[in-house]
């Protein structure tokens, strides 16, 4: 009987610490770079609002409901039982599947088939951003069952047909950044779950060939990929993204020109309240905030990966690893964009970009982050009480 209530004391420990407490080297870094974002989205949006002869405050107040409505799935996130949500893997992927398809039912916006609108508000919602969350969710179900890796095509072929299937459905929308964002995502976090060199670099190889495809049948994008490599000719035209984002950084310096002070967002930088809100960060603030929003990012991955070591489950370990993995990629994605490493993708930057999907779902996941801490360090105070 002793042996009985020895087991059952930290049992009953766990379950009432298991929510107590909150990561702060998680939650300090997500509410900084979502307060910066909320900054610098109402200074690039001033040259919109008033060419659209509107409020100047109406791209501030949008990205405030949209951070209030990522607050409110960050605490759900957080308190949401994880049992559950592996539970639920399954029902979500169908439910992204179907609404990946249904979208290209809904009027295009600039030429592309990627948004639902919300009716009887400006808003509309874009399911390509929950992919991105689902994938990592459905992924991390099916890996838990192969701690020692996949052995055999047999059991990596089923999360790579998933893969490829959600990617081509956001890629033909089209929305290649999203989809590159996603496809690199899962190639990292594959390796992280145990999958072989060779599945991966088949992936790859098939990844590469289906993007050419892709680029060739899309003119714009084969047009940025043109542009990137025809060098300062393009460059000095004006209207290079390269450029202008690069003018943006160098003349803001070490403290930048001030708050609301960027000439580049008065339509010279293309995209400045979403793709390249880093550059006008960079102009305002300098180079000290920029590279301080650098060690965020830095800071939130590391944790997260640390997070996913200590995770008290492998499914809890690998979706901490795949949340952390996306928001690296897709911010390392971003900076690389900005400073001219590799041609324009479309792609935000994550908790500080205007949007309100993006900024949601990327609330969500730091928000499961969280939890996955939470019960890591419950349970490490549980074992060390036992």
């Amino acid at each position: 009987m002793s042996a009985v209530r020895a087991f059952q004391v930290p049992q009953a420990r766990l379950s009432r610490e298991e929510h107590d407490g909150t990561d702060l080297w998680l939650l300090v870094p997500t509410l900084s770079l979502v307060s910066l974002g909320v900054a610098m989205v109402y200074s690039a949006s001033i040259p919109l609002t008033a060419a659209q002869g509107g409020s100047l405050l109406s791209y501030l107040l949008r990205e405030v409901g949209f951070v209030g409505a990522g607050v409110v799935g960050m605490l759900a996130a957080m308190r949401v039982p994880l049992e559950w949500l592996k539970r639920q893997a399954w029902p979500l992927l169908l439910a992204t599947v179907a609404l990946l398809a249904g979208v290209f039912f809904m009027p295009s916006r600039n030429g592309a088939h990627s948004w639902y609108p919300i009716p009887g508000t400006p808003f509309s919602f874009q399911p390509s951003e929950m992919a991105k969350l689902v994938l990592v969710i459905v992924s991390a179900r099916y890996f838990m069952r192969f701690p020692r890796g996949l052995s055999g095509w047999r059991e990596a072929l089923p999360p790579l047909v998933v893969m490829f299937g959600i990617v081509g459905l956001v890629a033909i929308e089209p929305d290649m950044g999203t989809a590159a964002v996603t496809a690199m995502t899962m190639m990292v976090f594959f390796h992280i779950a145990g999958a072989r060199m060779r599945h991966l670099l088949a992936a790859g190889g098939a990844a590469a060939m289906a993007a050419a495809v892709m680029v060739w049948n899309h003119p714009y994008q084969l047009q940025r990929i043109a542009d990137f490599f025809l060098g300062k000719e393009v460059e000095l035209a004006g209207g290079y993204q390269k450029a202008r984002s690069l003018i943006a950084l160098g003349s803001g310096g070490l403290t930048g020109c001030g708050y609301c002070g960027s000439i580049e967002k008065f339509f010279y930088l293309p995209a400045a309240t979403t793709d390249s809100i880093l550059a006008v960060v960079g102009e305002e603030l300098g180079l000290v905030v920029t590279w301080g929003v650098l060690a965020m990012f830095a800071v939130l991955v590391w944790r997260g990966m640390k997070v996913a070591a200590e995770a008290p489950d492998r499914f809890s370990g690998l979706l901490a690893a795949g949340i952390a993995c996306s928001i690296g990629v897709q911010a390392l994605l971003n900076v690389a964009v900005v400073t001219g490493s590799i041609p324009a993708t479309g792609v935000t930057l994550p908790f500080v970009s205007y949007g309100g999907s993006s900024l949601v779902f990327s609330m969500v996941g730091a928000g499961l982050l969280m939890n996955v801490s939470r019960r890591a360090r419950s349970r490490g105070r549980v074992e060390a009480a036992a």
